[in-house]
């Protein structure tokens, strides 16, 4: 019976890989290195459902997320994860400073039951608008403009029809760096997105914008923090190129609404496991379609994290890139199956019912830097 499901054992996991190339994404930052925080849900009559968010930190890996969670998921045991809005209400009165990072993957892992007990792939379950999406490759930063050009080659020749510049975020360097991509690529049709990760000043982004806009570029994130509200309005109502925000910083419905209201943003930039997790993800999707705008989602991690995030935007018409980090393998790190683009340009669900990833689960413990378990 679906009102006697119950969870009954759950499993966290910080699962980082030692031998992984940190990789970081502007000049004046350490090398980053990546944390996967699994959370698994295994329920009374063996139905299990994962989560999990990619965290990032400078000279050690990441342990805030797994220790934030080791004080929520007690609370979990006995509760039924097919109730996900129930839950999703619970899970934000519980008291953390992890904040929703550390809460997301628990509302991801009881969609992947929910999805599975229902007998189908979640993007169906959650509206089912479409199987494939177009996906773009997110680069690392390369130390030279030269060493850019055989990535991109290589994204190219993958099946990639759009790129994504992680830069210096050094506005002089990346000038150069845009304008030698644009001398070079500027005749095909790969289409090109800057981030630089909220790093200029006002000044500096309204410049670059307009550079991007006569290139035509795809579209122009994080140019300022997302507080500067002001500066947001300037660049969305003086150019007409897509204006995205970080997507780490205003993650509420209420914010998301409010920026939109503002004219603030282009697009809306949202990820699952960063925002609360699949239930107010899907909601903001609506939002963004009644500002009729689209909700590019933002989805650089590992598989379990690609695949929170692909599901929903398989659910919606309104998102037109995934965001896939490329070259994939040390993002795949456990995982037995992956979410790959293909030689046409798109990434589509993974086969099976709910998320549809099958985890390695002694290499999970394997590569775990911490690990707790509740029951």
């Amino acid at each position: 019976m679906m009102k006697d499901l119950k969870i009954a054992r759950v499993e966290l996991y910080a699962v980082a890989d030692r031998n992984a190339a940190p990789v970081p994404w502007a000049d004046n930052q350490e090398p980053l290195l990546y944390t996967n925080n699994i959370v698994r849900l295994i329920c009374n009559d063996g139905t299990e459902g994962a989560g999990a968010t990619i965290s990032y930190t400078e000279n050690d890996f990441d342990r805030c997320i797994i220790e934030s969670q080791r004080t929520i998921v007690p609370g979990l045991l006995g509760k039924n994860p097919l109730a996900t809005q129930e839950l999703y209400n619970w899970l934000m009165s519980r008291c953390t400073w992890g904040g929703l990072p550390a809460k997301s993957p628990i509302d991801i892992a009881a969609w992947d039951i929910k999805a599975k007990k229902a007998g189908m792939p979640l993007y169906m379950l959650l509206g089912g608008a479409r199987e494939k999406i177009l996906s773009y490759a997110s680069t690392p930063m390369f130390d030279t403009v030269e060493e850019y050009f055989p990535y991109i080659d290589g994204c190219i020749e993958h099946g990639f029809t759009a790129i994504k510049l992680h830069c210096y975020c050094v506005y002089q360097k990346d000038v150069a760096l845009v304008d030698a991509v644009q001398a070079r690529y500027g005749k095909t049709a790969i289409r090109f997105m800057l981030d630089t990760a909220t790093f200029y000043t006002p000044e500096q982004a309204m410049k670059m914008a307009k550079r991007l806009e006569s290139y035509d570029w795809e579209w122009f994130e994080a140019p300022v923090s997302d507080y500067d509200y002001n500066t947001y309005k300037r660049l969305t109502a003086k150019t007409d190129l897509e204006i995205s925000s970080h997507g780490n910083c205003l993650l509420t419905l209420q914010e998301v609404t409010y920026a939109l209201s503002q004219g603030m943003w282009s697009d809306v930039r949202q990820d699952a496991t960063v925002c609360g997790g699949i239930t107010p993800l899907n909601k903001c999707f609506h939002i963004a379609e009644g500002f009729s705008k689209n909700l590019e989602i933002q989805s650089m991690g590992y598989t379990l994290t690609q695949a929170a995030n692909l599901h929903v935007a398989l659910a919606h018409n309104n998102c037109k890139y995934f965001e896939q980090f490329y070259p994939y393998d040390d993002f795949e790190l456990a995982a037995k199956n992956t979410i790959r683009t293909d030689k046409q340009g798109f990434v589509h669900a993974p086969e099976g019912n709910g998320l549809g990833i099958e985890m390695d689960w002694d290499k999970v413990k394997e590569m775990s830097v911490a690990s707790y378990v509740f029951e």
